[in-house]
C-alpha cells in the first residue's frame, strides 16, 4: 500500500479541492510504502524519499516527479528536480542497455530543463543546456518540423532571444507546428 502520512499531508482535501484519491490513487500505489507514523511524528518519510530517490525505478521516479511536480503535484521544486535528474540517469543507463528508445531519453531531457527552469537555484546554463540537447537531438531524430523539435525549439527561444528576436523565431515555429 502507500504511505497514510504522505497522503494525508500532501493530498489530504485540505491542500487540495480535486479528491486525492481519485488524482493520485496511482501515483501513490506506485511509490509503494515510503515510511511510517508513529503518533504525531513521521519517521521514515524523508528517508524513504530519500531512498527512492537513490534506488527507485523508472516507474517510481516519474510517480514521485509527478506528484512533487507543479503541473499535477504538490509543486515542490526541489524534489521535482532531484526525481528529474535521478530519472535521466535511470534513462539514459536503460537506453545504454537497448530497453528505452532514444525519443524516451529525449523526453525526459526536456523535462529535467522544465524542472531547472522551475527551481531558482539551478542555473540558466543547467537549463538551457538541456533544451539545446533536446532541440537539436529531436531535430536529428524526427525533424525540424516534429512537435518535440518545434516545443524544444520554442524552450530555447523563450530563454535565449531579445523580444523582437523571440517573436520571430515564434512565428517560424508557429508556422512548422
Amino acid at each position: 500500500g502507500y504511505n497514510a502520512y504522505f497522503q494525508d499531508l500532501f493530498a489530504s482535501p485540505r491542500r487540495s479541492h480535486i479528491s486525492p484519491h481519485l488524482k493520485w490513487e496511482g501515483w501513490f500505489a506506485t511509490l509503494g510504502d515510503i515510511g511510517t507514523l508513529k503518533g504525531k511524528v513521521p519517521t521514515g518519510v524523508t528517508a524513504g524519499i530519500l531512498r527512492l530517490l537513490r534506488y527507485g525505478s523508472r516507474s517510481q521516479l516519474e510517480a514521485l516527479a509527478e506528484l512533487a511536480g507543479r503541473e499535477e503535484g504538490f509543486d515542490d521544486k526541489a524534489l521535482t528536480l532531484e526525481a528529474r535528474k535521478r530519472l535521466q540517469r535511470v534513462l539514459e543507463k536503460a537506453h545504454k542497455a537497448g530497453k528505452v528508445t532514444e525519443e524516451e531519453v529525449l523526453d525526459g531531457v526536456l523535462q529535467l530543463g522544465v524542472a531547472h527552469m522551475w527551481f531558482e537555484e539551478s542555473t540558466e546554463d543547467e537549463m538551457l543546456d538541456c533544451f539545446e540537447r533536446a532541440k537539436e537531438e529531436f531535430v536529428r531524430l524526427l525533424g525540424e518540423d516534429s512537435a518535440k523539435a518545434v516545443n524544444a525549439a520554442y524552450k530555447v527561444a523563450w530563454q535565449t532571444l531579445r523580444v523582437d528576436e523571440r517573436i520571430t523565431e515564434f512565428r517560424r515555429l508557429w508556422e512548422m507546428a
